[in-house]
């Protein structure tokens, strides 16, 4: 896939309950010149979600009918639900970065699929596993045996950090998107300074 040079694809991934979803959220707040690319899922919609901002909820008929028809960029099952994200006209985006709120199997499928060097990804871990589980509890939306699973599955995902570039542990969750705030905006002007310097190398060869 190709992407604009004015794009970059923004990763987030986490465990479950370690503040992904919560640092998105407060990333679009703090940079207007980020897009959230909306994913898809046959999940049931919570009380809090709207669907077309949070989420775009279908059944999972219609999530089967979207996969067959290569609608998706990616798709996974988590907790028996299904997730897709689709495929993107990065022209529609101008001069935005998309922010993908992803697991590392998701991760994983779009940096096959796009340039590395178009991707600024971020693993954000909890400060510990007891934490993590205080923070599933305390949110109040799972049972005793699905919060165990979830930790479970959290060991396994937390294995995965090594694939990312940057790997930052949640304890204060403004201080965390702050951090990836200023990544963000050191890679963004790395590369203009990078762009800047072959348009001189090329003029003066030119000259």
């Amino acid at each position: 896939m190709n992407i604009d040079q004015k794009n970059k694809i923004i990763i987030i991934s986490s465990p479950s309950g370690a503040g992904k979803t919560t640092l998105c959220k407060l990333l679009l707040k703090k940079m207007h010149n980020i897009n959230l690319s909306i994913s898809y899922t046959s999940r049931n919609q919570r009380l809090n979600e709207i669907n077309g901002k949070d989420y775009f909820f279908v059944t999972k008929e219609k999530f089967k009918q979207l996969k067959n028809k290569n609608f998706f960029i990616e798709t996974e099952i988590n907790f028996d639900n299904n997730y897709g994200y689709l495929y993107i006209n990065f022209k529609t985006f101008k001069k935005k970065q998309i922010l993908f709120d992803i697991d590392w199997k998701g991760a994983r499928k779009i940096r096959k699929k796009v340039n590395r060097k178009d991707i600024i990804d971020f693993f954000i871990l909890p400060p510990s596993i007891s934490e993590l589980k205080k923070r599933l509890v305390k949110r109040g939306r799972d049972k005793k045996d699905e919060i165990n699973l979830r930790l479970s599955y959290a060991i396994k995902e937390i294995s995965h950090y090594k694939e990312y570039s940057y790997v930052l542990i949640n304890q204060n969750v403004q201080q965390t998107v702050n951090e990836i705030c200023d990544i963000i905006k050191t890679n963004l002007i790395i590369e203009k300074n990078i762009k800047l310097t072959d348009r001189k190398i090329k003029s003066l060869i030119n000259f």
